[in-house]
């Protein structure tokens, strides 16, 4: 590959993932390269942390850098995945060495996306450059009055698919001809587990965090379950914590109701297609409780985004107490309803949610999580001094 010369604002992203690890290639807005290595859950397995995998997933990035010829490339940034630290707000930060301790010993939990800054850190002391983390997972923006829950010791949390979503709502908002950070959004991620979130004047000010259980019926996860429900089930020894919390966030859901979370195998076993094959095979009856279960998972999603409009019509002081809405500054309308990730591939699905919500704005739809490219833009943002970062400390 021909090097263009060291003024290309050339940015290298990488985002590690539970099973796999996605590396990308960036000169400006243009994509070079971006591929994905899956990881085998037993190679993994073998792995004592999630900090233990570093190695073995540094070789799979260095085996795509000299796959695409760019190991010796001159870089202007590299992007990592950010992970799980203490609440913060969104857009880039530094990586800094105190975040990378505060990985390194997961005190805010441990998941593979701790490793993105790691990497990313590593990778750009190799090139002499600046590395940095967009849209962590870990984004608080959220109004006060969302923080409170019913337990003054249990206050809600802002955890969810911050790079993903805004990077959706920044592409509905271009699709739309309209400015993201001027109106008003609901958003949902919807993968494995799915988060939905209200922006409003660009800022995300009220999230459904599926981590802690909230949320709609998702693919591994059960959402939102009666508490006290919950409750006896651990006080009659049915499971025990680890195991609700197992089921809660691993194995509930899709999963828990039909034994798959593949949302293709539930419509076909919907339409009487043999279930996991990937051809579809045939002659099987048409499941009727598959049939039920997808409808109850589009319905308790659309309730979910429903559920935030409320967010999006303060005046966005940050307190969400209802102060007046300033109309010249953000419309008081909802711009539009945005599904994103996987399973917004689903035209199925896609269109009960449509059916469902699009009285409340234009729904847009857009499948393919634009992830990479979003770590991408948040760098080259601060490159030309359009966005400050932050300083992690």
């Amino acid at each position: 590959m021909d090097s263009p010369g060291p003024a290309v604002e050339r940015i290298l992203a990488i985002n590690p993932g539970s099973t796999s690890t996605k590396v990308a290639l960036y000169e400006g807005e243009t994509e070079v390269f971006s591929e994905t290595v899956e990881h085998p859950r037993d190679e993994l397995a073998a792995f004592p942390t999630v900090m233990a995998q570093y190695r073995y997933r540094r070789a799979a990035v260095d085996a795509l850098l000299a796959k695409y010829g760019v190991a010796d490339l001159p870089l202007a940034a590299v992007a990592g995945r950010g992970g799980l630290l203490p609440p913060m707000p969104g857009g880039a930060w530094r990586i800094t060495p105190a975040m990378l301790e505060t990985l390194e010993q997961a005190r805010y939990g441990e998941h593979p996306c701790n490793l993105g800054a790691p990497l990313a850190h590593d990778y750009a002391a190799r090139w002499g450059v600046a590395a940095y983390i967009v849209d962590p997972p870990v984004t608080d923006e959220m109004d006060e009055v969302a923080r409170i829950s019913g337990l003054p010791a249990l206050p809600r949390r802002s955890v969810f698919h911050a790079l993903s979503q805004r990077s959706a709502a920044r592409r509905a908002a271009t699709l739309l001809g309209v400015d993201y950070a001027a109106n008003r959004w609901l958003v949902a991620h919807m993968g494995g587990g799915i988060s939905v979130a209200a922006h409003r004047c660009g800022r995300i000010v009220d999230v459904i965090n599926a981590l802690d259980g909230d949320g709609p019926i998702a693919p591994e996860r059960t959402g939102r379950l009666p508490s006290l429900g919950v409750l006896s089930l651990v006080q009659d020894g049915t499971y025990t914590f680890e195991q609700l919390r197992r089921i809660i966030l691993r194995e509930g859901g899709m999963w828990a109701h039909c034994g798959t979370n593949d949302l293709r195998v539930l419509e076909r076993r919907m339409d009487g297609a043999a279930g996991d094959g990937e051809d579809g095979g045939g002659g099987a009856a048409p499941d009727a409780h598959a049939a039920l279960v997808f409808e109850a998972v589009a319905y308790t999603i659309a309730k979910e985004i429903a559920s935030l409009a409320p967010a999006l019509m303060d005046g966005g002081s940050g307190t969400g107490c209802g102060e007046p809405v300033n109309v010249n500054a953000c419309p008081a309308r909802i711009a539009g309803v945005v599904l994103t990730g996987g399973m917004a591939r689903s035209v199925r699905l896609t269109e009960r949610l449509r059916r469902r919500l699009e009285w409340l704005a234009p729904v847009v739809v857009l499948p393919e999580v634009e992830e990479m490219h979003a770590l991408a833009s948040g760098v080259l943002r601060v490159l030309r001094g359009q966005e400050t970062p932050g300083d992690y400390a």
